[in-house]
């Protein structure tokens, strides 16, 4: 099982890093050349992507 959370989007990187919670690596896609961030998975990370889903369409 994956330890760590990809995300690459700068919406959610931002909200995520809004509840104090930080990345320990940032990344580039070798084909899109898209910039992610890595995030160690952990209860309040999953609590934030949840809260996150439930409101961004409000945001």
């Amino acid at each position: 099982m994956n330890n760590y959370f990809y995300c690459y989007s700068k919406k959610l990187f931002h909200f995520i890093k809004a509840f104090g919670i930080n990345y320990i690596f940032i990344g580039v896609h070798n084909t899109t050349k898209t910039k992610y961030y890595i995030f160690p998975k952990s209860e309040k990370l999953d609590k934030t992507i949840s809260l996150y889903n439930k409101v961004k369409h409000s945001i």
